[in-house]
């Protein structure tokens, strides 16, 4: 149920995710060619959901095998091969994003630390004048006076992103040492290919009947 639950989060945050950046691409498209003008902060605002789309989507395309990977050597193992094989490669990637967080920590830090601000996007006035101010700078990093988003904020996704994608590493790796799974569920894009171009062909043949 809970496993359900956050499946639908997951999809639903990918959509909006992915439905703001193409909504604000399209307005500034129109604001540009049409209105001869411009927002700044579409394309900060834009570069930073595009981000989190890629790293929040990251451990999502390994639960559900969207990734791409090189299988033709693996394949050819035997069973316990196989199985040996996907282990030393779970055990690489959860030591990658164990140094990425390691990285993205000791980046978050520093830019807390020093409280660099975005460029372009700041908090509603109405929001920041409930904060205290004392509590908005040395917490948040947050100017009362010119209240920006912090960088670090915006950028929070990196050790998300690389928190659940550990995550799913490690459930990966517990499922291929408990036999339920023989590795990595991986993208068949030529298979995908195929069938895309049998379903279009179907519909050719069945508007060619009618």
């Amino acid at each position: 149920m809970i496993n359900r639950l956050y499946t639908h989060f997951e999809e639903g945050l990918l959509n909006l995710l992915i439905t703001s950046m193409t909504v604000l691409v399209f307005v500034e498209v129109i604001a540009r060619f049409f209105f001869n003008t411009g927002f700044l902060w579409i394309q900060e605002l834009t570069l930073t959901l595009s981000a989190w789309f890629v790293l929040f989507g990251m451990s999502y395309g390994v639960k559900v095998g969207a990734h791409i990977g090189v299988d033709a050597f693996v394949t050819k193992l035997p069973k316990q091969g196989r199985k040996i094989a996907a282990l030393m490669a779970t055990t690489i990637c959860i030591g990658y994003c164990l140094m990425f967080l390691k990285g993205s920590w000791d980046y978050l830090s520093k830019m807390h630390e020093i409280g660099i601000p975005m460029e372009d996007i700041d908090f509603p006035h109405l929001l920041i004048n409930q904060l205290d101010p004392d509590f908005a700078w040395e917490a948040l990093r947050i100017d009362i006076e010119e209240p920006a988003v912090p960088l670090w904020l915006s950028q929070s996704i990196l050790l998300f992103g690389f928190g659940l994608l550990l995550f799913r590493f490690i459930e990966l790796f517990i499922a291929i040492a408990r036999n339920k799974t023989l590795g990595f569920t991986l993208a068949d894009e030529a298979k995908e290919s195929m069938q895309l171009a049998q379903e279009i062909s179907s519909n050719n043949h069945k508007d060619d009947k009618s």
